[in-house]
């Protein structure tokens, strides 16, 4: 199975770690491709809630993550998901992104070359899990198409008073049990919680 991991943030750098420590505890059957794709660059304000490490800090993200899990063959894609084209061979997609655009390319592709998908969002203590449900509208009602702002996985009122939140944390462990419950054969459902 080849999956792509759009977004190597707040949210994909822990499922990647998580999605690591599943497969070295077999877990996960041996075989999984894995790419990650980001065009962001890690920044030292980010190391307080996303999975980097200082010396990673002026690195692309997916580039940093795909070099620490090495040993899991992680491939990196140092470009923003923009085009349909970007998502083709991808048997699985999850999504970590931080737009809706993103999340509405991946919806379309998932239903149009009828692949599993997965999407999950974190707003400090907010998190959200959608897997692909029986039609497309279905997925469709929880994107704001209009919406063009890029979101972070933190509450920026929070931030700004020194709080992080780590729901972005939690939602990465949820999204690796529900790949891994896909791959048993076992229907996911919607989360959506306030922690």
């Amino acid at each position: 199975m080849n999956l792509l991991i759009v977004g190597a943030g707040g949210i994909g750098g822990w499922f990647i770690e998580e999605l690591c420590t599943a497969i070295k505890n077999d877990q996960i059957r041996p075989g999984l491709e894995i790419r990650v794709a980001d065009n962001d660059m890690v920044e030292m304000p980010q190391l307080l809630y996303q999975n980097f490490r200082p010396e990673e800090v002026g690195f692309n993200k997916a580039r940093a993550l795909s070099k620490r899990f090495s040993l899991f063959g992680i491939k990196a894609i140092e470009k923003r998901i923009q085009k349909e084209h970007q998502l083709q061979g991808s048997d699985f997609v999850l999504s970590c992104v931080d737009n809706e655009p993103t999340r509405e390319l991946i919806i379309n592709y998932a239903f149009k070359n009828n692949i599993g998908f997965l999407d999950l969002r974190a707003t400090g203590r907010r998190i959200c899990a959608f897997p692909k449900l029986d039609k497309i509208e279905d997925n469709l009602k929880f994107v704001d198409i209009q919406d063009t702002t890029c979101y972070s996985c933190q509450d920026q009122e929070s931030l700004k008073r020194g709080r992080i939140d780590n729901g972005n944390k939690i939602i990465a462990l949820i999204g690796v049990q529900m790949l891994i419950n896909h791959l048993r054969g076992l229907n996911n459902k919607i989360i959506n919680l306030s922690i």
